[in-house]
């Protein structure tokens, strides 16, 4: 099987991220990646580690035997106010995130004439923003009595909930579409960029992947002797119809592929940079956030051609390809 190209993917603006630790944002134009520290080591067998320094409960080599203190990954409230999102403190710690890197990101494009809201649109991948909400209500409601729930915790625990919350802080009326299944639902998510900008339904999209920590799916991993890097915040993408430089990179493949057995690239792609990420065991948690660092990896250090290989056992792997146009 030979992967198909993309005669008009979209093209990447400008990438960027949140780590919960601080709230800050971080966000660079295509010209501007070589400023931008990655927080990720990509090794070359496929796995993934935080920096030194920038772990917070872990160990370098994966979590500790103990759960995080949820309590340590509080937002502050004058952080949450400031997100836009309504009745943040009922919101996932996950929508805030995106909604705080959300208005960093657009605000590259908003600058540019011709943007607006109505013709943006939104999608973000998480696979932990909803249990967390939800196993805070059902808790308080069977420790204290449920009529000392916040039942404003019920709207946040549905899964749209972080797209739909977030398109409404940053006015954005396009598009609102949420995806699950972490790294590969942050693919998803680019893929349906493509299509809004081929049927001409947006002319800017926002693609982020976003995760919370929290101890009870951390004990969930732990039990599965599962030692991945617990990714707390958000990280994302600008994509445009067009370029804006001649050194923005284009989306011009795309394919989800049996790893058994691996389609023929197009003979000009045989020299391409290549990046893998492959996920430790079945589980999706913590793994939204990875495309945007992975592919800042690869393509800052890339010319002309580069090539994504995300895997997952048993799903198979997500190829990315893009390719830059420099005159």
């Amino acid at each position: 099987m030979n992967i198909p190209i993309l005669r008009d993917g979209p093209y990447l603006h400008a990438i960027g991220w949140l780590r919960g630790k601080d709230c800050a944002a971080r966000v660079a134009t295509t010209p501007e990646w070589s400023g931008l520290p990655n927080p990720i080591d990509f090794a070359g067998d496929g796995g993934y580690r935080l920096r030194d320094g920038l772990q917070e409960d872990e160990p370098q080599d994966g979590p500790q035997d103990k759960a995080p203190d949820d309590a340590r990954y509080e937002i502050p409230a004058a952080v949450m106010r400031g997100s836009g999102v309504t009745r943040a403190r009922s919101a996932a710690k996950a929508t805030v995130y995106s909604a705080l890197l959300g208005r960093k990101l657009l605000d590259t494009a908003a600058a540019r004439p011709g943007y607006h809201g109505d013709r943006a649109g939104v999608a973000i991948a998480s696979g932990s923003s909803i249990t967390p909400i939800a196993w805070k209500f059902e808790t308080a409601g069977l420790r204290h009595g449920w009529d000392r729930t916040d039942t404003l915790l019920l709207p946040s625990s549905i899964p749209s909930a972080i797209t739909t919350q977030v398109s409404a802080a940053l006015d954005t009326h396009a598009a609102a579409i949420a995806f699950q299944d972490g790294l590969l639902g942050t693919c998803a998510a680019l893929e349906y960029a493509h299509l809004s900008f081929l049927h001409r339904r947006s002319d800017c999209f926002l693609v982020m992947g976003a995760d919370e920590v929290s101890r009870v799916q951390c004990d969930a991993l732990a039990a599965l002797d599962d030692r991945r890097p617990w990714l707390d915040g958000a990280s994302g993408m600008v994509l445009g119809r067009g370029p804006n430089t001649d050194e923005d990179w284009q989306l011009t493949l795309c394919a989800n592929v049996s790893a058994d057995r691996p389609p023929a690239l197009p003979a000009d792609w045989s020299l391409a940079a290549s990046l893998d990420i492959e996920v430790p065991g079945n589980a999706t948690l913590f793994t939204a956030p990875l495309l945007a660092y992975a592919l800042h990896a690869l393509l800052r250090g890339a010319t002309h051609r580069a090539i994504l290989n995300c895997r997952l056992p048993g799903r198979g792997v997500h190829i990315l390809g893009f390719s830059q146009h420099k005159h």
